[in-house]
């Protein structure tokens, strides 16, 4: 077994890797630290789905982010 911890502040951003857990089908548990966010929030998000479409090429994206390194 291998942990995974992560922490955010963002309430999008928690919903978003709760997601992609739940997609995964990853155990995940939810430990407040300052961010007030209940289950049923995070449901209303998750019955609305997600369209990557919109993130554009990732391809396109990689290389701008790397600019400054060569990649083969």
């Amino acid at each position: 077994m291998t942990r995974i911890i992560l922490e955010t502040q963002n309430k999008k951003d928690l919903i978003l890797i709760t997601e992609l857990a739940e997609r995964l089908k990853i155990k995940y548990k939810i430990e407040p630290l300052g961010i007030k966010i209940n289950k049923k929030e995070i449901n209303l998000y998750l019955d609305k789905g997600s369209d990557i479409s919109n993130f554009g090429n990732p391809s396109r994206w990689q290389r701008n982010v790397r600019k400054d390194r060569k990649i083969i």
